[in-house]
């Protein structure tokens, strides 16, 4: 799987979904316009006929306020969900799910995410449950894979074992990284205009049915043709319902199976997510969903969330013995011929029989870490599960708390200055209280491998989202404190920077669009971006003068002069990463693979090379694994 290259399909599928959009409206706009005519047509209102019709302005007036009542469902929509995963989590009734929890179900949710976001480099996603629905289902939503939120149904944490748990969670990883999340929640607003014709004749129907007692006889016929008109708009209404899962369907289906195929390679487990789909197929609730936006979350969820007739046309997941045989064709037979199939032990399916297992390798070369973007093998899932593993539980329980999450991110800090420097905060800020009460405790953060810094930074994450706007400002405050203590700019502190002020800033959900396709209005920008990675290598001043000048010959005939970084601030580090995160997929590509060419030119990746450009592929939205040692 090619992440640039999905990245770019889903860029270019919301051109086709505009199409889809496009054609419903036509249709819409023509029924309504047949509604309205045959209404004016049989009542004493004005008796048009179709050459009429079309010579006097009632039809452009209809059709003005059709088009305007879809445009304006759909963009009350959009700021409905302005807020992006957590608006769609919220609407869909997920419970955010505390992360110290002592819940053995919720602990075994957390541990896995937490596994799959290090093996992936995707920081952690916030979770949520959706306690009161029984069937086995999830989904993930949010407009950028480095602000998603992950939501699961209790169904499936209870009926689900660890193995099964993990296949669905690297199926809704996939959907992260395969750019599909964006086009998910742009599909919800898109189709609410378009289903409000519906709901407008559902009201007039209503209303009718309530006044047509105290209605004097005269005004009875006005009224029976109104209901006629209520009518006609409550069936478009069904022509937008049938247009709205044509177009989820079209979208859907086929990334389906992308995604359950990704999970197979992520675990390199097919019994794992072939499991969970037998029993949901097994399963009395299945993943049928009870709140109310069940039509509306169909097409981003695990499985079907309501029952679709036409299921071959309009259903947006395929059949599941489809997706089972996919993974295994073996696996139906195998558990026909169990006798009880709610107590089976987990199959250990040979690997070869799904075809979607992918052969994991060492990284060793700039191709092979681009490749890996977006695309996490069984050896990334081993290795993050042993990083995991190695954080110390201490600061894993930490982490799980909003206020004591910032300690953490203090105390990593703290750590690299004097114990001079580190004596006078502690003793001056009353943020670093927390710190300065557990100094005992935290000395833990001294002895941990460099290579679990950026790791616990991610996992971090969601609980420093769930502080106040004030106090996330204070946060990043104490941070800059920090850091300008010893008058000194590591960096590390540059990445910590980059990463927390990327995520906790107020603008972090908003969309980021896709403002340029060629890399002549960023080429500044890349020069200093690759000038920094260059700076970071052991190399003698020469030879990096030579790497340099490589790594940008694939942007520019003209010669550009590495930059001293004394002539370059964190802030225009950042604003450059920012216009460069507005390329097109297929040029941020590039970008990666010159910045990992970088890094790797003399052979030797320290562990702050690899955080910096772990951090440069996160500004960039380009997940990216952790670096597998050799």
């Amino acid at each position: 799987m090619d992440f640039f290259q999905q990245q770019d399909k889903a860029r270019r599928k919301t051109g086709m979904l505009a199409l889809y959009f496009i054609l419903a409206v036509l249709f819409i706009v023509v029924a309504v316009n047949l509604a309205f005519y045959f209404f004016f047509k049989f009542t004493e209102f004005y008796p048009y006929t179709p050459q009429t019709w079309f010579s006097d302005t009632i039809w452009l007036y209809v059709t003005g306020a059709t088009i305007a009542v879809i445009c304006l469902g759909s963009l009350f929509s959009f700021i409905k969900l302005a807020g992006g995963g957590q608006a769609v989590a919220e609407m869909a009734g997920g419970r955010l799910v505390d992360l110290s929890t002592k819940d053995k179900d919720e602990r075994v949710y957390i541990n896995v995410v937490e596994e799959m976001s290090i093996a992936s480099g995707v920081p952690m996603p916030v979770l949520y449950i959706m306690d009161h629905e029984e069937g086995i289902n999830a989904f993930v939503a949010g407009y950028k894979a480095t602000e998603a939120v992950m939501v699961v149904t209790k169904g499936a944490l209870k009926t689900l074992n660890r193995d099964e748990l993990q296949g669905v969670i690297g199926h809704e990883f996939s959907h992260i990284l395969n750019g599909d999340m964006r086009i998910n929640v742009r599909l919800i607003a898109i189709l609410a205009g378009i289903l409000l014709i519906g709901k407008i004749g559902e009201f007039l129907l209503r209303g009718n049915r309530r006044s047509h007692y105290s209605s004097s006889r005269s005004s009875k016929e006005g009224q029976g043709a109104l209901i006629v008109l209520a009518l006609a708009l409550l069936i478009i209404g069904y022509i937008g319902l049938f247009f709205g899962r044509l177009i989820k369907a079209a979208i859907s289906r086929q990334r389906e199976y992308l995604a359950d195929a990704s999970a197979v390679q992520f675990t390199r487990n097919p019994g794992g997510i072939a499991g969970a789909l037998f029993k949901i197929r097994e399963s009395i609730s299945g993943t049928l969903l009870n709140t109310s936006h069940a039509e509306d979350m169909s097409h981003m969820c695990f499985g079907e969330t309501i029952h679709v007739s036409l299921s071959g046309l309009l259903a947006t997941h395929p059949p599941l013995d489809d997706r089972i045989n996919a993974i295994d064709p073996n696996f139906l037979k195998i558990e026909r011929s169990k006798e009880i199939i709610k107590e089976r032990k987990q199959q250990t399916v040979p690997q070869t029989a799904s075809g979607f297992a992918g052969e994991g390798g060492v990284t060793t070369n700039a191709a092979q870490i681009t490749e890996s973007v977006g695309n996490p093998t069984p050896e990334h899932v081993a290795y993050a599960v042993m990083l995991h593993q190695a954080i110390p539980i201490f600061l894993l329980e930490q982490i799980h708390k909003p206020d004591t999450a910032k300690s953490v991110i203090y105390a990593l800090l703290l750590s690299a200055i004097s114990d001079e420097h580190k004596t006078a905060l502690l003793d001056q800020y009353d943020e670093l209280n927390y710190i300065n009460e557990m100094q005992k405790e935290f000395s833990v953060i001294n002895d941990i491998d460099k290579r679990q810094r950026l790791p616990l930074i991610d996992l971090a994450l969601p609980s420093l989202k769930m502080l106040t706007r004030q106090d996330k400002q204070i946060f990043l405050e104490t941070v800059s404190v920090i850091i300008k203590a010893d008058k000194k700019f590591t960096l590390f502190e540059f990445v910590l920077v980059t990463i927390l002020t990327q995520h906790l800033n107020p603008k972090a959900e908003h969309i980021d669009r896709t403002k340029y396709f060629s890399f002549k209005p960023v080429i500044e920008d890349i020069q200093l971006i690759l000038s920094v990675l260059v700076h970071c290598g052991a190399q003698s001043k020469e030879n990096k003068a030579v790497n340099f000048q490589r790594c940008m010959s694939g942007f520019s005939h003209k010669a550009y002069s590495i930059i001293d970084l004394r002539q370059s601030t964190p802030k225009n580090i950042g604003k450059s990463l920012q216009r460069l995160s507005a390329l097109s997929p297929m040029l941020k590509k590039s970008v990666i693979d010159a910045c990992a060419d970088a890094v790797i030119d003399d052979s030797i990746i320290m562990p702050a090379e690899a955080e910096l450009l772990r951090a440069v592929a996160e500004t960039l939205d380009c997940p990216m694994p952790p670096l597998l040692p050799h």
